[in-house]
């Protein structure tokens, strides 16, 4: 941290670290590892995947069709997507949610309208599965290729 002796202004040094993050793949260490270090977890693909064939695995499971996430989501009157968002929020990660329906944009703004107590965030925690739907299989081969290691 530094602080400029004028206009009382101090700049602070942050990383930041974009990877996919939802609750099948929740990266725990990651972002235990990321806060020690004051690195800003993001998390692309919080909602699962939009299921391209070109990119997605279509066995893997439809995160928002989760039984779980379901049924936190109506004892809260909430979408299972507000669920999965706030979820990350508590947890401290930054979300990148897009839509191209406003009716979703809007939806997707409530998410600070609530909380999850901790119960809920235990349970989804117990989610992870570590399934990556952006796996990238077309440069596994390539010697800097990030998935096969732990984090």
């Amino acid at each position: 941290m530094l602080t400029l002796p004028f206009h009382n202004v101090t700049l602070v040094r942050v990383g930041i670290l974009q990877v996919e993050c939802h609750p099948y793949l929740n990266q725990s260490k990651l972002l235990d590892f990321c806060k020690s270090k004051d690195i800003v977890l993001v998390a692309y693909s919080a909602l699962g995947s939009q299921r391209d064939p070109k990119w997605v695995d279509q066995s893997l499971p439809v995160l928002l069709d989760d039984p779980l996430l379901g049924a936190i989501a109506k004892k809260h009157k909430r979408s299972p997507a507000l669920i999965a968002l706030r979820y990350q929020l508590q947890r401290g990660v930054v979300v990148l949610a897009k839509s191209y329906k406003e009716k979703e944009t809007k939806e997707n703004i409530q998410v600070f309208d609530f909380e999850l107590p901790p119960e809920d965030m235990k349970a989804i925690d117990g989610l992870n599965r570590n399934i990556r739907y952006c796996d990238f299989q077309f440069a596994a081969g390539h010697p800097e290729y990030p998935f096969s290691e732990e984090y």
